[in-house]
């Protein structure tokens, strides 16, 4: 059968509505002349998201028509707007397991083991929770949003946004880590000591170091347990600075345990630092989530004094 170039142009628009998956907003409360970039942003939408939503087509529909961020809005209109305007993150997908803790239309949550790279690297190109993650939710058109992120040899919750729309309205309430340190850490220690990365050449070195040249960072330890030669700790963070943790904890003589880079030499084959709790607040739907999980099993048997 024959297909006029026009027709082959309108099935083509077609299969890329049929391809995007929109957010959907009734307005209201318009008092004066405004727009769709005006109304979204006074919504609280970032400037970024919508500045991808005017570089691409067929991304804002108003009352289902095709529509620009110039589009003239009354009160009752239904906007839908690209949840994902943005290009899909290219990494090797790794089909291997990941441990889901919580899952919805809005948010993964999983639970890293340790000794898995967040992101892949050169030396951790093959096996990364990132890479699990899109061979998980097997979409070709997933960006990657990760919260937070953990060290390699850490291990415990990390968050997701499976788009645009959660990611810009979440905020991350409490993060609480509990970890194992040498010697015994008597009461509660606050330090509040400033973090710099070195940066050599262009690239940042692993190692960081406690400078006044450095970013603000703050740590609470808490002890929970005395384990003989160790503690096991509560840790609390302000900025969440890379190897905050550990760099803090090396600072006043507590390093952690398997801590290959600010600890001292042990028999543990990784740092035994555990995020066991996290908070956070969907403030477009004005929705707060709280987890909590369990150790990992070897970090409890050292906990039970079941040394290994």
């Amino acid at each position: 059968m024959f297909v006029s170039n026009t027709s082959k142009i309108n099935q083509e628009k077609s299969k890329n509505f049929e391809k995007i998956k929109y957010f959907s907003i009734v307005t209201k409360d318009i008092t004066q002349k405004t727009n769709v970039y005006l109304y979204l942003r006074k919504n609280g939408f970032s400037e970024h998201y919508l500045k991808n939503l005017r570089n691409k087509e067929n991304v804002i529909l108003v009352n289902k028509s095709p529509a620009t961020a110039k589009t003239i809005l009354e009160n009752g209109d239904l906007i839908e707007i690209d949840k994902n305007p943005y290009k899909p993150t290219n990494i090797k997908k790794v089909f291997k397991d990941i441990d889901v803790v919580y899952e919805d239309e809005n948010y993964l949550l999983v639970n890293k083991p340790p000794l898995l790279a967040t992101m892949p690297t050169k030396s951790h190109y093959d096996d990364n929770l990132a890479g699990r993650i899109l061979a998980y939710l097997n979409d070709n058109n997933f960006t990657l949003r990760v919260f937070n992120r953990l060290d390699r040899e850490a291990s415990g919750l990390i968050l997701i946004s499976k788009d645009a729309i959660p990611h810009q309205f979440t905020e991350i309430l409490k993060k609480e880590y509990v970890a194992l340190c040498h010697g015994n850490l008597e009461k509660e220690v606050v330090i509040e000591k400033p973090i710099l990365t070195i940066n050599n050449n262009g690239i940042n070195e692993m190692k960081r170091v406690i400078s006044p040249l450095g970013q603000y960072a703050k740590t609470i330890l808490t002890p929970i347990k005395q384990l003989n030669d160790m503690t096991f700790i509560k840790a609390k963070i302000t900025k969440g600075r890379t190897h905050q943790i550990r760099l803090h904890s090396s600072f006043i003589n507590h390093p952690l345990i398997g801590d290959k880079i600010y600890g001292i030499k042990d028999d543990f084959s990784h740092t035994f630092l555990h995020l066991k709790s996290l908070s956070f607040h969907n403030n477009l739907f004005n929705k707060t989530y709280s987890f909590e999980i369990n150790f990992p099993k070897e970090f409890e048997d050292i906990i039970n004094e079941k040394r290994p």
